[in-house]
């Protein structure tokens, strides 16, 4: 079934929700990786709610096989879903397809993929993923319709990343 087709109107706002989700990745991703949280419960809160953020986003930039209807995609800010198909590192850029599984098996769902987690293995690479988004996320601002975008947007992001 076709996506709706959503004004320009619409899409500027679901683009401030954006900034607000790109915004707290960056921002966690940067206090997870500055240790300001040692190991304990509050480490682990951060840690979710990072991964919180990731899969919101990467769904943004790579929707799955199945979208709901009110799903805001990277691709409705484009003529033709196409556009961004094309745009887009294809296929997903393995840190962001490492962090993919790994938030789905290890944070998002209880699974027995959990009991392989061995603490050399537990350490996300917080910056990297974050850096990665920020291609992505430049890549999107660079070439989608500024019409499309709230006024959040109108200030530059850094290039430099996290």
């Amino acid at each position: 079934m076709a996506r709706t087709k959503r004004t320009d109107k619409e899409l500027q706002e679901a683009s401030n929700h954006l900034q607000y989700e790109f915004t707290m990745l960056l921002s966690v991703a940067q206090a997870l990786a500055s240790g300001i949280a040692s190991q304990g419960w509050l480490s682990n809160a951060l840690l979710e709610s990072f991964v919180i953020h990731f899969r919101g986003l990467l769904d943004f930039f790579y929707p799955p096989a199945t979208t709901k209807a009110d799903d805001v995609l990277a691709e409705d800010y484009f003529n033709e879903k196409s556009e961004w198909e094309r745009l887009r590192p294809s296929p997903l850029p393995e840190t962001l397809s490492v962090a993919k599984i790994r938030a789905h098996k290890e944070v998002a769902h209880l699974t027995y993929a959990r009991l392989d987690v061995t603490p050399e293995t537990k350490g996300w690479a917080f910056i990297d993923i974050a850096k990665e988004m920020q291609s992505l996320m430049n890549l999107f601002l660079q070439n989608a319709p500024k019409n499309r975008l709230g006024s959040v947007w109108q200030v530059s992001i850094s290039k430099d990343g996290p």
